[in-house]
């Protein structure tokens, strides 16, 4: 069986190419509904022209969640794709044309964050159905805001990835990767946006009426990110807006904080450490507020997720792929919420990329088929029981 979907994939190579060119070139920023929608609706259409079922799941501010199956009689428990559709790019970043191929890469925006993801999905999907591979049902989740923590489409985003993947035997997220490792945990974070408040005056004549509110900013973010910990806890103030003019005691002043962790036993250490902060004046007559504008839970590093890795690994050596060795990452992924929904999952296990959020990111042309035929022969060798254990999983509040 898996020589022959070998064979159906290199076969297709040449269509799922100009796939991605198309997607690729239409812009997908995270913010512009309109745009994300686009590149959903052609996956929509593209997905059924192969004979997949396909849900789409409206957002008001974000785009569209999609959930494409197929097989879905099949005997065992079903496999799981995530992706995102969207780009960090506003639309105009890049000069035209949006996509091309250059010594073996192909170059544009979201071109393996994650757009070669997503063609990768499809291909494997489409290739195991044309091999006649009816065992498990596979199922591609699709959301459209990733690139802002679900920001925009808010808890609602959050359960329709951890719903669509309950069940799962395991979860795999079509993140970019570097064809050597697997990842199996990644933090989470809080955003939060802080306001402080002083008192406006003249900076010369009336400089003692003044109250900085930048001075009492200033005060907090040495206190807030005093403890980071680049192997626990980290926390960044990277982003200020304030002030009047050069010779105004500034009056207001405003903040972005965005901390990272591993685990959600620490996500109230930080709230505690953060808020306490917060609500404290250093310069007397100060005020303080802030609100948590983005929220990503970290993928725990369970039994699961270990044991998916070393069945990807097994099946990668065996077919001449190299050794994939698990891995924790820094940053996030939605491959936190199939680990929340309980599916011993993995992320980038895409395409091989590099240079993601920048204008020079790129894909590795050859990894394309790589990466699916990898996919496809896990699918396929995955044991029939594998999922059935009970694996680690911690509490997520009333997730």
């Amino acid at each position: 069986m898996v020589e022959k979907v070998f064979a159906i994939i290199e076969a297709k190579q040449e269509e799922y190419e100009s796939l991605l060119e198309e997607l690729v070139t239409i812009e997908s920023y995270t913010p512009d509904k309109a745009g994300v929608d686009a590149v959903g609706k052609r996956i929509c259409s593209f997905a059924k022209s192969k004979g997949f079922h396909v849900q789409v799941v409206p957002f008001e501010k974000a785009g569209n969640g999609i959930l494409i199956t197929w097989n879905e009689n099949a005997p065992l428990p079903p496999i799981a794709f995530t992706g995102h559709i969207d780009t960090v790019f506003p639309v105009g970043t890049f000069e035209k044309p949006l996509f091309r191929k250059e010594n073996g890469k192909y170059y544009g925006p979201g071109v393996s964050d994650m757009k070669g993801g997503l063609v990768v999905a499809l291909l494997v999907m489409d290739a195991l159905k044309d091999a006649g591979y009816r065992e498990r049902q596979l199922k591609f989740i699709l959301i459209g805001d990733e690139e802002l923590s679900e920001g925009l489409s808010g808890e609602a985003g959050k359960a329709f990835i951890r719903d669509s993947a309950r069940g799962c035997a395991a979860a795999m997220t079509l993140e970019c990767g570097d064809g050597k490792h697997v990842t199996v945990g990644r933090k989470g974070s809080i955003r939060y946006k802080v306001h402080v408040k002083g008192k406006a005056s003249h900076a010369g004549s009336e400089y003692a009426k003044g109250i900085s509110a930048i001075k009492e900013a200033a005060w907090k973010v040495l206190e807030i990110e005093k403890p980071s910990d680049q192997e626990q806890i980290t926390y960044n103030c990277g982003l200020f807006k304030g002030g009047t003019s050069p010779n105004t005691v500034p009056e207001e002043v405003e903040f972005t904080l965005y901390n990272r962790y591993w685990h959600m036993s620490q996500r109230q250490e930080i709230k505690e450490h953060v808020e306490g902060i917060i609500a404290q004046s250093y310069i007397p007559g100060t005020r303080s507020t802030f609100e948590v504008i983005g929220e990503r839970y970290p993928m725990e590093d369970t039994e699961g997720n270990y044991a998916l890795a070393a069945h990807i690994n097994s099946v990668s050596q065996k077919y001449g792929f190299g050794e994939r060795k698990p891995c924790l990452t820094s940053s996030g992924s939605d491959a936190s919420y199939t680990t929340m929904a309980g599916v011993p999952s993995v992320c980038t296990v895409g395409p091989v990329g590099g240079f993601i959020h920048s204008k020079n990111e790129y894909m590795e042309a050859d990894s394309l088929i790589s990466s699916s035929e990898l996919l496809a022969a896990t699918i396929v060798e995955l044991p029939n029981d594998f999922g059935k254990m009970e694996y680690e999983r911690r509490t997520y509040g009333n997730n």
